[in-house]
């Protein structure tokens, strides 16, 4: 009976660290997955509007001007850096065909970093700020001039940023 009872309380010492990294690892993915959505976001051909491209800023994916921000990728408003601040919840809400959409932003800000990205906010899980600065140019001809996108993943919203945890994604978008 002892033997069982050490044995035991072992193993059910062991569940909060595993419910601890089951919850961490559940923040990355989702993170990982905010991260390249907006990446696609901004690499996506079909997406450009008069020189730039189209991220969400809304919490519908309907295809409206309204759900979207268009980011300027060529010409001379390219050379200058660019940041876009978006608060992520997963509160369901439904599109225009009344399908459920999650993970989808519900609030926008720039060029200055907003009051409730830098002491936090209640309500949204993540907060995601967009960088996007001119990298190097391939040519004088060229028009597809790579731009470093850095996206920089943050929770709990909460917190102040300097508390919360940060997850740093970093890729390149064509110019045009």
């Amino acid at each position: 009976m002892g033997v069982a009872a050490v044995a035991f309380t072992s193993i059910i010492s062991l569940f909060p660290l595993g419910l601890g990294m089951s919850r961490e690892s559940h923040e990355e993915t989702q993170a990982a997955i905010l991260a390249q959505s907006l990446m696609a976001d901004l690499r996506d051909a079909g997406s450009a509007q008069a020189g730039g491209k189209l991220i969400q800023t809304n919490g519908l994916k309907d295809l409206t001007t309204g759900n979207y921000t268009n980011v300027p990728m060529s010409g001379s408003s390219s050379l200058a850096d660019r940041f876009i601040y978006l608060a992520y919840d997963q509160k369901i809400r439904t599109d225009a065909l009344n399908n459920p959409v999650m993970l989808r932003p519900c609030a926008a800000d720039g060029p200055n970093e907003p009051d409730w990205f830098r002491n936090g906010t209640n309500g949204p899980n993540f907060l995601v700020k967009v960088s996007i600065k001119h990298s190097f140019r391939l040519g004088m001809g060229s028009t597809a001039n790579p731009q470093r996108v850095d996206v920089s993943v943050e929770f709990p919203a909460s917190l102040k940023s300097t508390n919360r945890t940060q997850y740093l994604f970093t890729g390149l978008v064509p110019q045009s």
